[in-house]
């Protein structure tokens, strides 16, 4: 996979354009899940986990203020954008009905049909590479949170938020637990009396690295621990 940002087109446009388009864009989504998935798959006889799925949402979903009857500006924009990243995480792409409500409600409607377009081929393309529906089911692992954010451009009812997060993502039949960084580009129009996402992309990066003198916990240990914590989003205040 490259990690050269490619934009979910904003108009209509002929639909052999927007199947192209649709997966590039799907193929940028498994970038957002952590890593290239599939590129390191199970060796002929390795022993694959067996207790069942687990899947994680992401660990922050901060709530945007931009209701009805509020106006745009640069905190609520990035509020949005961060939302957004939050909702449309790994997790999404193992619940399409979830997916398609949600695209519903964040995407402009300019916007809407090349987002469903792609999210749907991406969760196809996650659905096989991460092993799903296989006998023993795998454990899976999706994670991901935000770590910072910069606003590129703002005014006149647009916005482009750049959000830095971190992602954890593994699949006891494919695909060994690994870290990945990454930046998602997320393009804002004020429609409705909110903000709606036009375009969606991400690139690698910036990826800091581990200490040398840190060594990677086991795969054995990872699927073991990893589902045993609970994510902050479902704790009570």
């Amino acid at each position: 996979m490259t990690g050269r940002p490619v934009d979910v087109p904003a108009t209509g446009e002929h639909g052999h354009r927007r199947r192209r388009l649709a997966v590039a864009a799907a193929a940028l989504v498994l970038v957002a899940l952590g890593v290239a998935v599939g590129s390191r798959v199970a060796a002929p006889g390795h022993t694959v986990m067996t207790r069942t799925v687990t899947v994680a949402s992401s660990s922050a979903r901060p709530t945007t203020p931009a209701g009805p009857a509020a106006q745009p500006t640069r905190v609520n924009a990035v509020a949005a954008a961060a939302t957004y990243v939050s909702e449309l995480d790994g997790a999404m792409l193992l619940d399409p009905t979830r997916l398609l409500r949600t695209l519903d409600r964040i995407a402009s409607s300019q916007a809407r049909p090349g987002l469903v377009a792609a999210y749907e081929q991406a969760t196809t393309q996650a659905t096989a590479r991460l092993g799903l529906g296989t006998v023993p089911a795998p454990v899976v692992i999706l994670r991901a949170a935000p770590v910072g954010y910069r606003v590129e451009n703002y005014g006149s009812g647009s916005a482009t938020v750049l959000i830095w997060r971190v992602g954890i993502v593994g699949s006891g039949a494919t695909v060994d637990p690994q870290q990945s960084w990454a930046t998602e580009t997320v393009k804002l129009v004020w429609q409705r009396g909110a903000w709606r996402v036009a375009g969606f992309s991400s690139t690698p990066g910036p990826t800091p690295p581990l200490p040398t003198t840190v060594l990677p916990t086991s795969r054995a240990d990872l699927f073991h621990a990893v589902p045993a914590f609970q994510e902050f989003a479902s704790a009570s205040p």
